[in-house]
């Protein structure tokens, strides 16, 4: 991003972030990036102007926002490199490279000290074991600062070390043009000011075009309007209030329509970068253990038997809505979850009952987090929970026991199974309103539970209470279909009421409610496997192998769970 006044902000889509500014705001900017007055030893400031402590005080002062589960620091016990750890990672095979004296980057060692930039490699190479997508990205950024200074890096990528991978129709260029040839280009003038410096990276094949994150043939090439690019084929609205529907076709051109504008349940706004008719609300679907189920709309029934039930299924919509159909079941033996299969765009995922950490991918075992479909499908593993997310709809919450809560924004098309019609009316999801169209064989419907004694109910008034720890979770999930569920389970079954406020906590921090610690108090303790710990707001999803080389699909929210201890991460 440049602006008009010479300040330029880079961004390598992961850790590496950049801030260049013009000698004229010499000594009049603050921040974690210091005051720019030539001076290094008065950066260590506070947001309040004085001296920091450590880089933990430094960093809370000038904290803009707060992510639940994150803590500003290691405090005890931290896990500190010696001097003697990181040599091993002084040679050329890791980080060594940086400042040697007739290697790759000698040219730019008078312009860019590699100091700093060979300490924090160390650093990182040490803290994960010379793992070489660190290496790679603490090098990547010390190559980027010296062509951005015009210095002259020599080739250092090879087949074994750091090797570049291209998407399709794409390859690496050591020092690619800083104007490479794209599709808005052709549609008109591009700012390309300055042509002086190039950069690493991967650039269009010759005959291809840059379209967003691909490289087309021109005829391929979408849109422009109002200076902004849309590739072939997408749809989109220009403008607020969202009663227009633009699409770029062949050939660079662009077709409008009015459109119906939004739903009652929706509303004309950016969200997630993308203008749009975007739900106000999402409701929630949740199979609660023992058979029982509450549907979108409120209707609390419950099913027995083995059998395998639809809980979810979307029709494949309009070919200009480009909705693709998305089916979700449960399969249970008696009344217990055994599996629970997502069918969308394509792919199918299970999840099975008693597993953590993966899923069965079209019949093939992989670890979590991972991707699908380039981003439209994604899985992780959330605290006790795995999480699976499609773009634009459903997100599916499984315990891997017995409870499931199916989270979905208002469909433009009418979802059928068990978890009803969405349609505010919950009189008419039971078996005879016709969502679930016929009873799958071999499950039934099983009669109420039997009224509580008064000491049965109460070991599960605590959902209730309004100053117990779920109280933080009444505004955003009524307690009323948990509070029965559990009087169902301790009094019919003669079970524990520990499921039943477990599946309560995963629907309260599902919906951002604020939870408090509730298992000491309602003895259900959670016990964690060794080097890791319970934690009641766990960031497992963050911390693992996988999001050390990308960052993996995680949900904003946090939930309960074991994470790792302090310096470890997760490796499936």
């Amino acid at each position: 991003i440049t602006t008009d006044v010479g300040v330029t902000v880079t961004f390598d889509w992961y850790s590496y972030a950049r801030v260049i500014i013009p000698n004229t705001y010499a000594g009049a900017v603050c921040g974690l990036c210091g005051n720019a007055n030539g001076d290094p030893h008065d950066d260590f400031v506070t947001r309040d102007g004085h001296h920091a402590d450590n880089e933990t005080h430094l960093g809370d002062s000038w904290k803009v926002g707060d992510v639940p589960g994150c803590s500003p620091g290691c405090s005890k016990g931290c896990q500190v490199c010696s001097d003697a750890q990181k040599r091993a990672y002084r040679g050329d095979k890791h980080c060594g490279l940086l400042g040697k004296k007739r290697g790759p980057f000698a040219a730019c060692h008078d312009v860019i000290d590699p100091t700093p930039y060979l300490d924090d490699c160390l650093f990182d190479a040490c803290l994960y074991e010379g793992h070489q997508d660190t290496v790679c990205q603490a090098i990547g950024a010390y190559v980027a600062a010296c062509q951005s200074q015009g210095a002259a890096v020599r080739p250092w990528r090879t087949a074994a070390f750091c090797s570049p991978v291209c998407p399709p129709n794409q390859h690496y260029e050591l020092c690619g043009s800083p104007c490479p040839p794209t599709c808005q280009g052709e549609a008109g003038p591009q700012d390309c000011s300055d042509a002086s410096t190039c950069s690493e990276g991967c650039f269009c094949d010759p005959g291809f075009f840059r379209s967003g994150d691909h490289c087309v043939p021109l005829p391929q090439c979408g849109c422009v309007l109002e200076g902004r690019y849309y590739p072939q084929g997408v749809q989109f609205y220009p403008e607020p209030p969202c009663t227009q529907r633009c699409v770029c076709s062949e050939n660079g051109g662009l077709e409008c329509h009015p459109a119906p504008g939004c739903s009652r349940d929706e509303e004309c706004t950016v969200r997630d970068g993308v203008l749009g008719c975007h739900p106000r609300t999402c409701r929630q679907c949740q199979v609660l253990g023992a058979g029982a189920y509450s549907t979108f709309d409120g209707h609390l029934g419950s099913f027995g038997g083995s059998c395998t039930l639809p809980l979810l299924e979307l029709e494949r919509g309009e070919p200009e809505e480009e909705l693709e159909p998305i089916t979700v079941a449960l399969e249970q033996e008696d009344v217990e979850v055994q599996r629970v299969t997502v069918m969308a765009h394509g792919v199918t995922v299970v999840m099975h009952r008693g597993q953590q950490w993966e899923v069965m991918v079209d019949g093939e075992r992989h670890l979590l987090p991972l991707w699908l479909r380039g981003g439209a499908v994604g899985v992780a593993q959330v605290g006790s929970h795995r999480l699976l997310q499609v773009q634009g709809g459903p997100k599916i919450l499984y315990d891997g026991k017995a409870y499931v809560v199916l989270t979905l924004p208002p469909p433009s098309r009418r979802p059928r199974g068990l978890c009803g019609n969405f349609n505010g009316d919950p009189n008419d999801d039971g078996p005879d309103g016709g969502a679930l169209g016929r009873p799958p064989p071999h499950c039934t419907h099983l009669v109420p539970a039997p009224s509580c004694s008064p000491a049965q109910a109460r070991r599960c008034a605590v959902l209730a209470d309004p100053e117990g720890p779920f109280a933080g979770c009444h505004g955003v999930v009524p307690p009323r279909t948990y509070l029965v569920t559990c009087e169902h389970q301790v009094c019919r079954v003669g079970g524990d009421p520990c499921p039943g406020f477990q599946g309560y906590a995963a629907a309260c921090q599902a919906a951002g409610g604020a939870l408090r610690e509730w298992r000491e108090a309602t003895g259900c303790p959670l016990t964690c496997p060794p080097k890791s710990r319970y934690q009641l707001c766990a960031r497992t999803c963050e911390h693992t192998c996988a999001g050390v080389s990308a960052p993996p699909p995680c949900s904003e929210r946090c939930f309960e769970g074991c994470q790792c201890a302090e310096g470890l991460v997760s490796d499936g």
